[in-house]
């Protein structure tokens, strides 16, 4: 069961928090800041609920001494306040807090918010510990197999696999934010008086559909190497766009405008989420390419066709294109059109790796002012 601490001078407000909680949750509480030190030299704790109004040191000092030790950075802080100004949630997020919370406070909300940071802190965990281990497992087969001629392609597999991990990382930020930006206007929805029971139960389902995405995500990077992952058919425009949804953030960013026109409508039978990472490797590939080249007008043409022999994404760039001194050896690994240092060469190899899982023919030619790639799938491949 996890453990939460609270620090309240409140013995009502500690009550009260103890009564909502203590159903699902181990609960450690403090009446000051030392006391709340103490209790952490003691137990490890999954959260801390952090009164910021308290004698001798306030909640602000609490989690700066908090942030600043190795011991209890990781820990998740929510401020539980009856401070209820923009200015004192801001200064709470900047030193460290998760979330904050305004008193007097509604205990449905106060468990919906509790139950997201501890599984994100938890998530966030696992993904540290991924990473280290992918880390680890890198070392230890160049070390065995730098002088085998196998060497490569495990080295490249591995490779690939901490970049997907990065990928999981930057998918992630897209539901943080939404978590984050709910987060932000509960207080004046509430002000307002437009949060009722309906308004609560459609946070609280917005916030799981976000953290079942997550694991969903984590959970298809996880496995793309394992055989026999079930397949399902799926729309290839739907698809599309939700890899779109993905990028949105970085699309506006970096000023790229995507179209997508559909030709010819189909579905497939394979991996959704690997085919939404085909599209996102091919469209970062040519967001480092807007940049590089310094390109001002960037556009992106996604093209879905089919005829009687394929069923075909065309993906279409204004970025400068593929020089021809390596644009035929452009998805070996290893291959790169980065500067030095800036790039791996796996993108595109794993790119055309999950087009060959999907019986794909992934095909790459330049055309005015870019690069343009085909995947291409026979008809008489589907299911």
């Amino acid at each position: 069961m996890y453990r939460i601490l609270i620090v309240d001078d409140s013995i009502v407000n500690i009550t009260f928090m103890q009564k909502i909680l203590s159903n699902e949750y181990e609960i450690e509480t403090a009446l000051s800041a030392k006391e709340a030190f103490e209790k952490l030299e003691k137990v490890q704790v999954n959260l801390i609920l952090l009164d910021i109004s308290m004698p001798q040191m306030d909640g602000y000092e609490m989690i700066k001494i908090l942030k600043s030790d190795e011991k209890t950075k990781a820990i998740p802080v929510i401020f539980v306040s009856a401070l209820s100004e923009n200015s004192d949630e801001v200064k709470g997020l900047e030193l460290g807090a998760v979330d904050y919370i305004t008193k007097p406070v509604i205990s449905s909300l106060v468990k919906a918010r509790v139950a997201t940071h501890i599984q994100l802190s938890e998530q966030k965990k696992e993904l540290n510990q991924y990473k280290n281990y992918l880390e680890q497992k890198v070392e230890e087969e160049i070390s065995k197999r730098k002088e085998q001629e196998k060497v490569l392609f495990q080295q490249s597999k591995l490779a690939a696999m901490g970049e997907m991990m990065d990928a999981v990382a930057h998918q992630w930020s897209q539901p943080l934010t939404l978590i984050g930006l709910r987060a932000s206007l509960l207080t004046s929805d509430f002000e307002y008086g437009e949060v009722d029971a309906e308004y609560l139960k459609n946070y609280e389902s917005n916030i799981s559909e976000q953290i079942q995405h997550m694991m969903e995500t984590l959970n298809e990077f996880r496995t793309f190497f394992r055989p026999n992952k079930k397949t399902e058919e799926f729309d290839i425009k739907t698809m599309i766009n939700s890899a779109l949804h993905l990028l949105k953030d970085e699309l506006l960013k970096n000023t790229i405008e995507v179209s997508v026109n559909e030709k010819g409508k189909f579905k497939i039978n394979g991996i959704e989420n690997e085919m939404k990472h085909f599209m996102l490797n091919i469209i970062n590939n040519a967001k480092d390419a807007f940049n590089e080249n310094n390109i001002k007008d960037r556009k992106i043409q996604i093209n879905i066709l089919r005829d009687e022999n394929y069923n075909k994404i065309e993906i279409i760039d204004n970025a400068g294109g593929i020089p021809e001194n390596i644009i035929d050896d452009i998805f070996k690994a290893n291959v790169t059109t980065k500067e030095e240092g800036k790039g791996t060469g796996i993108g595109l190899y794993m790119t055309k790796q999950i087009a060959e899982k999907h019986n794909g023919i992934l095909e790459v030619s330049n055309v005015k002012n870019g690069a343009k790639f085909v995947l291409k799938i026979p008809t008489n491949k589907e299911k």
